[in-house]
């Protein structure tokens, strides 16, 4: 913004525009421009602003006037969207679940036009919304008061995160005005988390399931050879083997024995 030790440059500036234009640029009329723009702009944009009308082929033939200047910042980006802008806006002001980033122009204009769009006439609700939108913003203007972004939110979660991410993304509000809104930074070092849904299987599908798998398990050890016993574990194999049929033999005997009545 424009300073006191400002108004030295600030007053040669217009002396060379009114050289441009072949006129004299007054005391007065200093006084009216610096009144009405100090509050707007510094030195370096002025500067900008001059050139941009200077260079433009329809306004650049005239000498400006302060609502020039104001006209061509807006167009840069920095004051108050057309009307065809803030209805773009405004229209979704009128969905209780969506989140925009709007000005409280469009915020009173839009209240101003809801009567109408509620009856189902949307091009009333524009013309409405348009001649309210327009006064506003002419009544700002001439206070010198440039336009205040803020979120109107609805109620719906993830609308009112798209929406603060689209407004810091076009410059109209700052990261830290809605870091509540905006989802927290990934750590590197943080794992991530699987995600997905959980289906669950019928147990008829589940018992065929394991049925092919024990199926599959018996194929896999029938083509694999079984694995020889070492030489020692085939002896001791071997001795517990005749063992067992020198005791089953006794046994038989001893049975044999008996049915005939030997001692």
């Amino acid at each position: 913004m424009l300073c006191d030790h400002d108004r030295k440059v600030f007053s040669d500036l217009l002396d060379e525009l009114g050289e441009t234009y072949g006129q004299t640029v007054s005391v007065g009329l200093k006084q009216t421009w610096w009144r009405l723009l100090a509050a707007h702009l510094d030195l370096p944009t002025l500067r900008q602003v001059l050139d941009c009308h200077l260079l433009d082929a329809e306004r650049g033939r005239y000498f400006p006037r302060p609502s020039d200047i104001i006209a061509v910042l807006e167009r840069a980006g920095g004051g108050h969207p057309s009307s065809d802008e803030a209805w773009a806006l405004a229209v979704d002001t009128f969905d209780e679940a969506a989140s925009v980033c709007v000005t409280e122009e469009i915020l009173l204009a839009a209240t101003a036009a809801a009567p109408v769009w509620e009856c189902g006439d949307r091009v009333g609700a524009r013309m409405a919304f348009k001649g309210a939108y327009e006064r506003l913003v002419a009544e700002r203007r001439r206070q010198g008061q440039p336009p205040q972004w803020r979120l109107s939110l609805g109620w719906d979660p993830g609308q009112r995160t798209n929406a603060a991410e689209r407004a810091v993304a076009a410059g109209r509000l700052s990261a830290e005005a809605v870091r509540h809104l905006l989802p927290a930074p990934e750590d590197a070092n943080t794992p991530k988390r699987l995600t997905g849904t959980v289906v669950a299987i019928p147990q008829t599908e589940e018992a065929a399931i394991r049925q092919q798998l024990r199926t599959l398990r018996e194929l896999i050890l029938r083509a694999v050879p079984p694995t020889p016993a070492p030489p020692a574990e085939r002896a001791q194999a071997r001795r517990e083997h005749i063992a067992q049929r020198k005791r089953t033999a006794a046994r038989d005997i001893d049975r044999l024995r008996a049915s005939r009545g030997a001692p």
